[in-house]
């Protein structure tokens, strides 16, 4: 409504000022200003940096073409951009839930997809259904793919192969490598793909740690044994005798038979006095100090 208003006041304005000639003038700048004005409004679009447009033929609402970033040349009132397709880097979060392994276990699984769209890698076929569907619902494309997928790879595992070192990281190289191989043809250029935690049913949780404890168990006694065994073979023909022995004793003392083995007798732990046992030079024996009594006066008189 502007446009026109300031048209018509222009006009006015070279009648007044020139007459017939000017109005004439006037006409004709006008004319062309108008037509510069429709074909950039019609018969170019401008497309974003981070966008692809889609463009649609305007009778028939088929469509037509895809428009990267710039100014592009569409024919007027013949074709018409309908939408854009976001093409920025993107990410989706999902969870694969009751997919089963091998054996029948239902399993939940998260995952994250980082991804962008690229509309010009999809084939010629599928691109008027996913011009129609890539703008609004990306996200749930990816994630059918993702799921359907999870599904496919994981029915290869068991609960057992889950649980080995290093087999998370498998399952999501071999994940990644088939959604790649899946979503290219739709127009998604991966860039990373990661698995978050896989939960198990309580049970089954339950018999894997009984199991890693069973397996714990057995590889600390063989390798007590092998200690046991290099410890053995060093001993010689003497040590095995007697390691043989110390066994036969030991189950005679199981079935309750007791051996009796002679003990040495000590010898005094005081030693003898040595006044003790010495005799006189004239032979008599001298009596012990212990047992020596004080002479009377007068048998010391007569000695």
């Amino acid at each position: 409504m502007l446009k026109v208003i300031l048209s018509g006041g222009f006009l006015a304005t070279a009648v007044a000022l020139g007459g017939v000639p000017a109005l004439i003038l006037a006409i004709s700048l006008l004319i062309g200003l108008w037509l510069i004005w429709g074909a950039r409004r019609w018969a170019y679009v401008t497309v974003s940096e981070v966008e692809t447009a889609v463009l649609f033929h305007a009778g028939s609402h088929n469509f037509s073409r895809f428009l990267g970033p710039g100014r592009h040349w569409a024919l007027p009132f013949a074709e018409r951009v309908s939408h854009t397709i976001p093409t920025a880097p993107g990410t989706v979060k999902g969870a694969c839930v009751q997919a089963e392994t091998s054996g029948g276990i239902p399993l939940t699984i998260e995952w994250s997809l980082s991804y962008k769209l690229n509309p010009f890698q999809i084939a010629a076929k599928s691109r008027p259904k996913l011009a129609r569907s890539l703008p609004q619902k990306a996200a749930t494309i990816a994630t059918k793919h993702i799921n359907h997928v999870l599904r496919h790879v994981l029915s290869e595992y068991s609960v057992a192969d889950l649980s080995r070192p290093g087999a998370v990281k498998r399952l999501e190289r071999e994940v990644r490598q088939q959604a790649m191989a899946r979503l290219s043809s739709l127009g998604f250029e991966v860039s990373r793909l990661m698995l978050g935690a896989i939960e198990m049913p309580s049970s089954v949780r339950a018999a894997l740690s009984a199991a890693y404890e069973r397996q714990v168990r057995t590889e600390v006694e063989a390798a007590s044994l092998a200690r046991l065994h290099q410890v053995v073979s060093q001993f010689s023909e003497t040590d095995m005798q007697r390691l043989m022995e110390l066994e036969r004793i030991y189950k005679l003392g199981q079935n309750g038979v007791t051996l009796l083995y002679p003990t040495a007798v000590s010898p005094p732990t005081q030693p003898a006095n040595p006044n003790n046992g010495r005799r006189f030079t004239d032979g008599r024996r001298r009596p012990s100090a212990l047992f020596r009594r004080p002479m009377p006066p007068d048998a010391i008189a007569g000695h």
